[in-house]
């Protein structure tokens, strides 16, 4: 009792430390730490993603105006804009130009900015280099405010603290729209990689600083995943978190299949089949070809000797119970005179004698002989029992 009470209760432990217990915690251990390599795989490939997909969303790039020491030339500068456009996405391009309010520029009035995004450089038909394509310019007016002297003069008086302390200037800074939702062509030679801005003017103006602003106008997936960041961020992590268990779970069963053993029973060998096959033909051959041994034959004799003649046991049997069934009302003493009394015949003189079975048989005869007999008895017995 003390025994089987044990048995009970380790039993849920012995389930626990099973075969296919610890088969299960190996295989459950080894599902969760992949889905956890692929957790942060799809983190790492959604942060590639996002660093590849969405531009900048808006960048400036100051420009070093370049000024000529004759009046021969406009001031211009040149700004390297590489690896900051993306193909295929509008953009807007603004020129922000800081200008002291100087008499020259107030008389200035109305003055060119030229704006053009060049291309890389390439190789002309000689194969020397060539100067860098043009793939857009645009050309914009720009004009200070005007104010009249009165005003002027107005305005000056009630800032004057503020320009004796620092924190104003007499400037004033221009915000020029230049390009409007241009975007490039697929392409590496399509995309700008420098720019230059030139202002054209009668006179010479005088300039503090200038800058160019792009900003990228998002659309589609990119206006979704810039402005709903978090959300972007679990959705896409959880499709290619998914994707990739999909993928391990796939590989995972494939090798299962592939290492594991087989249910189904091994087939035999190449040369035990064929002997199986070969033995199972000649039973069959031997099944459908006559039967030597269950038909009658006839043997000759030496002498005068009648010829030996041998009958089917099947026969014989056959013949044995139709002359048992034709003699159940004889007794079994005269039933086995009978049958003593066959076993002799009279030869030629008139003398009792044994007939000879011929050669090699008399022991088969006799044995078949005395089987006849006891059947005949024990049927006889049966049939007189029940009579009585």
């Amino acid at each position: 009792l003390t025994k089987l009470g044990q048995d009970h209760a380790l039993k849920p432990l012995r389930a626990l430390n099973s075969k296919t217990a610890k088969r299960a915690y190996i295989t459950s251990s080894l599902i969760l730490l992949g889905s956890l390599i692929l957790a942060g795989i799809a983190v790492t490939a959604y942060a590639l993603f996002y660093y590849t997909y969405i531009p900048t969303r808006g960048f400036s790039l100051p420009v070093h105006l370049q000024f000529s020491p004759s009046h021969d030339h406009h001031p211009y500068g040149l700004a390297s804009i590489s690896d900051q456009l993306v193909s295929a996405q509008p953009y807007d391009v603004r020129v922000i130009i800081n200008l002291p309010r100087t008499p020259a520029n107030r008389d200035a009035g109305n003055f060119m900015l030229d704006l053009r995004l060049l291309g890389p450089s390439g190789t002309s038909v000689l194969g020397t280099a060539s100067g860098p394509e043009v793939l857009a310019q645009e050309r914009r007016p720009a004009i200070l405010t005007y104010y009249s002297p009165v005003v002027d003069h107005l305005n000056k008086g009630l800032e004057l603290p503020w320009y004796m302390l620092g924190w104003r200037h007499e400037a004033e800074t221009l915000d020029v729209p230049m390009m409007e939702s241009i975007q490039f062509d697929k392409g590496w030679r399509n995309v700008p990689q420098q720019l230059r801005l030139e202002i054209q003017s009668i006179g010479r103006m005088q300039v503090y600083a200038a800058r160019i602003v792009f900003t990228a106008k998002l659309q589609g997936l990119r206006y979704i995943m810039y402005n709903y960041r978090v959300i972007s961020f679990i959705t896409f992590t959880l499709i290619f978190w998914a994707v990739e268990l999909t993928f391990m779970m796939l590989a995972w069963f494939a090798l299962t299949t592939m290492f594991s053993s087989p249910t189904t029973q091994p087939k035999g060998e190449p040369g035990e089949t064929s002997s199986h096959a070969v033995k199972k033909e000649e039973d069959a051959e031997a099944d459908s070809g006559p039967d030597y041994s269950d038909s009658s034959r006839t043997f000759p004799t030496y002498g005068r000797q009648p010829p030996l003649r041998y009958t089917s046991p099947r026969v014989k049997e056959e013949e044995d119970q139709e002359a048992i069934l034709a003699s159940t009302d004889v007794l079994p003493l005269e039933a086995d005179d009978e049958d003593e009394d066959a076993d002799f015949v009279l030869d030629d003189a008139g003398r009792p004698s044994e007939r000879d079975s011929g050669l090699g048989t008399s022991m088969e005869s006799g044995t078949d002989r005395r089987a006849s007999v006891r059947k005949r008895r024990s049927i006889l017995f049966s049939s007189g029992s029940r009579d009585l």
